[in-house]
Order: C-alpha cells, then sequence, then structure tokens
C-alpha cells in the first residue's frame, strides 16, 4: 500500500529514497497521491467556508498541506533530474 504522507526522512531528502527505477518511481508516487489529496482538501474547504473560525482554520491548514505537498513535490522532481 502506498503511503500518502511521506515519511519525515523523505521529506528532508528524497535523493537518498532513489536508489533504484523502483524506488523513483514510488516516490514520485507518494508526491503525486500527496499533491493530489492536499488539493482536494484546498478545494473542499474553500468550497465549505461559511464565516466560522472552524471553516477558517480548515482552509489555513489545508493551505498550509497544499504548499507542503507542492514543496516536496518539487524536492522529488529535483532529486529525480539529479539522480537522471
Amino acid at each position: 500500500m502506498t503511503m500518502l504522507y511521506p515519511e519525515e526522512h523523505e521529506l528532508q531528502t528524497p535523493t537518498q529514497s532513489l536508489k533504484d527505477p523502483h524506488s523513483a518511481a514510488k516516490l514520485r508516487l507518494q508526491a503525486s497521491l500527496w499533491l493530489s489529496r492536499a488539493q482536494r482538501e484546498l478545494h473542499d474547504a474553500i468550497f465549505l467556508r461559511d464565516g466560522s473560525d472552524e471553516s477558517l482554520e480548515r482552509y489555513y491548514s489545508a493551505r498550509a498541506e497544499l504548499d507542503s505537498a507542492e514543496a516536496y513535490a518539487l524536492m522529488v522532481a529535483k532529486a529525480l533530474l539529479q539522480a537522471g
């Protein structure tokens, strides 16, 4: 089963996870799944905003999660380019 959240050590150094083509594909899939899920959560948070503190907190949390997922996806892309 593929993890939706990459492990913390992978967030810091994705190049160490690129030992073989299978590992590279798994890392790329993890980044893609995390990014897709974060985009979906932000979309939901935007359309479910009702002015309450809870909905505002949900929006901020989803925005932060998407920022993290985007940063990780960029790190993975850079690592894949350097490895290739």
